[in-house]
């Protein structure tokens, strides 16, 4: 009983963490079909008007935009992506504008002759239905006093636990959404025959397919998965090839699993957009005079996403343990990382000033650190809005880290921008000017896959005389 009491605990605090989310309002747009032949085009109600949606079929010929079908959408405002079949004769519409995982057009077939078919998304994934806020009070409710649960409460809420609590818990929310389709793959496909529009949901690692002529759900077999992983595989391919990639085609491959298709994702340990700006972690300290919390920096990480992500994808390929709920805290077994503090000048106003900390290969000389970019560094810009309600007058002592690191030597440079011009936001590296500070000595360290180097100690209160030198 203690265990299932920890549990709800545990979920319903789950259930009520969202994260947030906005959503202008839709405007037209064009979807073309995969062989670039038909157009699907949506144009949803003017601006706070209750119209209906409407679909418009082009067919393109040379050059010109033939019409060939059009009807009403039932969507309130606009789905969010549109797919047209290569023939033009059918149109699936998933999510809708605002409100995506919602709704009874959460997937929607149309045809010729207006819509065809439409699905909720507890009819997609055969889920009850969704969790009501007064369910949540209600086990809270009973949550506040054990000794009023009897055998037929704590049954009821095993129910509501194992079908609805749990099963809403694998589906990614915001405040508006429900992510169902989070890194899925879709398109229109021919087997045997017939037409399908199939789906790879990420989520559950499975495919699901309908028949778009009348929208009924079809079971997938072998054959088809076999076929549909290759089409996907293909896609993901071609997907990362492009110079900003989502994470989509990634996730696909890793699933898969094909030896020939592991240094498409080691590429990304060796990710160069490092995350100039950080994370905080901090605890709340009593309010201030004012009224409002004051915060206490625990510490200041930054990271490259890129990395991360090939670290999750790896350990699961390898059968080791993940978090896929932050990539930040997933565990790191190909890199490594540090975690210190650096000693900073006394000041008047901390709020002016920025902090930059490298990580320099030992083969680059001391003297030609500034030449280029280094790849893994972090910016501390005290004046952010973010740290309005932090008591950085007490952080003499700046405690920070860095994840995600290749394994190797570097040595370590700290540069404290106090002089005008002050580095802006947007920069991704400064050099030290006359005025500012720099670290005293430049420590080496030794980076190791699976290893975080703790307590490391750097002084950065040397003030500059001659710029660099």
């Amino acid at each position: 009983m203690k265990k299932m009491l920890v549990l709800l605990l545990v979920v319903i605090t789950l259930v009520t963490v969202t994260y947030a989310d906005s959503w202008p309002w839709p405007t037209e747009k064009d979807y073309f079909s995969e062989n670039q032949q038909f157009a699907a085009h949506v144009t949803p109600p003017k601006y706070l008007q209750k119209d209906e949606p409407l679909l418009e079929v082009f067919e393109i010929k040379n050059a010109q935009r033939v019409p060939v079908w059009q009807c009403k959408l039932g969507n309130e405002k606009a789905p969010v992506e549109v797919y047209a079949s290569n023939d033009g004769r059918y149109v699936v519409t998933v999510n809708e504008h605002g409100r995506a995982g919602y709704g009874d057009y959460v997937v929607a077939f149309y045809g010729k002759d207006g819509r065809i078919k439409n699905y909720s998304l507890e009819e997609i994934l055969n889920l009850p239905e969704p969790i009501s806020k007064s369910e949540i009070e209600e086990m809270q409710r009973l949550l506040k006093d054990t000794r009023n649960l009897d055998k037929e409460e704590l049954l009821r809420l095993r129910q509501v636990i194992s079908e609805k609590l749990l099963v809403h818990q694998l589906i990614p929310h915001t405040v508006s959404s429900r992510w169902w389709d989070r890194n899925s793959i879709k398109f229109f496909d021919a087997y045997g025959g017939d037409l399908y529009f199939c789906v790879w949901l990420h989520l559950f690692d499975r495919w699901i397919a309908w028949n778009p002529a009348n929208g009924a759900e079809v079971t997938v077999n072998d054959e088809m998965i076999e076929k549909w992983n290759n089409k996907a595989r293909l896609w993901s391919i071609k997907e990362i090839e492009k110079p900003y990639p989502g994470d989509t085609g990634y996730e696909f491959l890793a699933k898969l699993k094909k030896p020939d298709d592991r240094p498409l994702i080691e590429k990304l340990l060796l990710d160069e957009q490092f995350s100039v700006r950080g994370t905080h972690s901090r605890t709340v300290r009593p309010p201030s005079t004012d009224g409002g919390p004051v915060y206490h920096l625990e510490r200041y990480y930054c990271s490259s996403a890129r990395r991360l992500l090939a670290e999750r994808l790896f350990a699961s390929w390898d059968g080791r343990p993940t978090d896929e709920s932050a990539s930040s805290r997933q565990p790191l077994y190909y890199l490594g990382g540090l975690e210190g503090e650096v000693t900073l000048p006394k000041t008047d106003d901390p709020n002016k000033a920025t902090l930059w900390i490298y990580l320099i290969p030992s083969t680059v000389p001391k003297d030609q650190w500034h030449r280029e970019p280094p790849v893994q560094r972090l910016a501390v810009f005290f004046s952010d809005y973010s740290f309005r309600n932090y008591d950085l007058e007490h952080t003499q002592n700046f405690p920070f880290g860095i994840t995600g690191v290749t394994p190797g030597e570097y040595w370590i440079k700290g540069v404290l921008d106090k002089t005008k011009p002050f580095s802006k936001p947007t920069d991704q590296f400064y050099v030290p000017e006359v005025g500012d500070y720099k670290t005293k000595e430049s420590p080496t360290i030794c980076i190791k896959a699976r290893e975080t180097i703790e307590n490391l100690s750097i002084d950065c209160t040397c003030k500059v005389a001659d710029g660099t030198n």
